[in-house]
C-alpha cells in the first residue's frame, strides 16, 4: 500500500499519509484500553491537519474535527475491530499482545483509507470549484465518497493484507 500511495499521490502528501498510518500502528501498542483508540483517532486527525498545511488549506481546528468526525463516523463499522481489540487488553499479558496485534492492521488500514478518502474529496472539490471551496464542500464530498461502501471495504481489506505482509 505504501507503493500505491507513492504511485498515486504527490510525494510530500504520500509521505504524510504513510507516516500517520505507521503512527497509528504505534498507537495500537498503547496498553490502556480506550487510550489506544483515542490515539489512533488523534493520529488520523493530525494527518488531515498536516495535509492541509502541505496544501496551504486554511481550515481551523473545529472544521478539521468536524470533517474527521464525519469520516470516523462513516468508517465506524470498519473500526469495530479496533474496539474489540482494545477490549482484549483488559486481559493481562496475552490479551494485551493479542489486542495490539489485531488492532495494528486495522488502524493501519483505517488511516490509509481516511487519507485516501480525504485526498479524493479535496481533489473532487478542487476540480469543481478551484480554490474557492469551503469546509462544507469538503464534508459533502467526503460523504459522497463514503457512500461507495464496497470500494472502501476493499481498500481497507487490501491495506490490512498489505500490513500483515
Amino acid at each position: 500500500m505504501d507503493k500505491t500511495a507513492d504511485d498515486n499521490l504527490p510525494r510530500e502528501i504520500a509521505d504524510v499519509v504513510k507516516l500517520h498510518s505507521k503512527l497509528a500502528v504505534g498507537s495500537a501498542w498503547i496498553p490502556i484500553p480506550g487510550a489506544d483508540v483515542a490515539a489512533g483517532a488523534a493520529t488520523i486527525w493530525g494527518m488531515y491537519v498536516r495535509i492541509n498545511n502541505k496544501l496551504s488549506i486554511p481550515f481551523g481546528e473545529n472544521v478539521m474535527k468536524s470533517i474527521g468526525s464525519g469520516v470516523a463516523t462513516n468508517l465506524a463499522s470498519y473500526a469495530a475491530m479496533s474496539g474489540v481489540a482494545s477490549a482484549l487488553k483488559f486481559i493481562p499479558g496475552i490479551g494485551t499482545i493479542g489486542g495490539a496485534v489485531l488492532m495494528s492492521a486495522t488502524l493501519y488500514g483505517l488511516t490509509l483509507a481516511s487519507g485516501w478518502i480525504y485526498l479524493n474529496a479535496l481533489s473532487l472539490v478542487a476540480a469543481k470549484k478551484g480554490n474557492a471551496f469551503s469546509a462544507s464542500d469538503i464534508s459533502k464530498a467526503v460523504n459522497d465518497l463514503l457512500r461507495d461502501k464496497t470500494t472502501i471495504k476493499n481498500f481497507i481489506e487490501e491495506a490490512k493484507k498489505s500490513y500483515k505482509k
